[in-house]
Parts: structure tokens; sequence; C-alpha cells
């Protein structure tokens, strides 16, 4: 009789964890075909125009931002990110980096 309160005891509690498990697994599952060649004709070559660009700005904005204590903000959000967003994550997965960060807007501090 105890030992089958232990079993629904230990069901009960790994339950949760199976089906957090489950979830995160879902949530990471393989980019179809459709979106890897959406990904690599359309999205890595406009990522790399972007990236281009916004580097570009962060230069010619340096004379401001440097002084004002700035550059190193601009440089992550003007060149790290995009560039970051162009190369560092896997053809199709438009969700998380390659190191398995997620892909925010807001820059790490």
């Amino acid at each position: 009789m105890e030992i089958g309160k232990i079993f629904v005891i230990i069901l009960c509690v790994s339950i949760p964890f199976s089906s957090s498990a489950f979830a995160d697994d879902m949530e990471r599952e393989q980019p179809t075909m459709g979106m890897k060649v959406l990904d690599l004709l359309v999205v890595r070559p406009l990522s790399i125009v972007g990236s281009t660009a916004s580097t570009a700005f962060y230069f010619v904005t340096v004379p401001i931002t440097f002084p004002s204590g700035l550059s190193e903000l601009a440089a992550r959000i003007f060149v790290e990110a995009p560039w970051r967003y162009t190369g560092m994550r896997y053809l199709g997965d438009f969700k998380h980096y390659k190191d398995g960060n997620p892909i925010t807007i807001i820059p790490e501090e």
C-alpha cells in the first residue's frame, strides 16, 4: 500500500517536468525546407544589405555617440545585432541563434 502511494506521488511530481521538456522540444523543432529556402534566397541577402547599411550608419554617427558615451550601445545595436542575425543562426530558424539564445531586439548589457 505504501509503495502505491509513493508511486502516485512520484508520478504526480514528474508529469509537470516532462510536459515542460516536451514543450521545449516542440518549440525548437526543425524548420521546413520552404523556410530554409526562403531564408537563403530572401532573408539572408536582405539581412546582408541591412547589416551593411546599419554599419555604415554607425560609422557616420561615431563622432556623436563616442563623446556622449553611447558608442558601445550603438555598436551593439547597429553593428553586432544585425550581423549576428545575418550569420549566427541556423538556416530557416528565426527564433534562436546557434548558441541557443533567443533572438531579441533589446541588447544585452
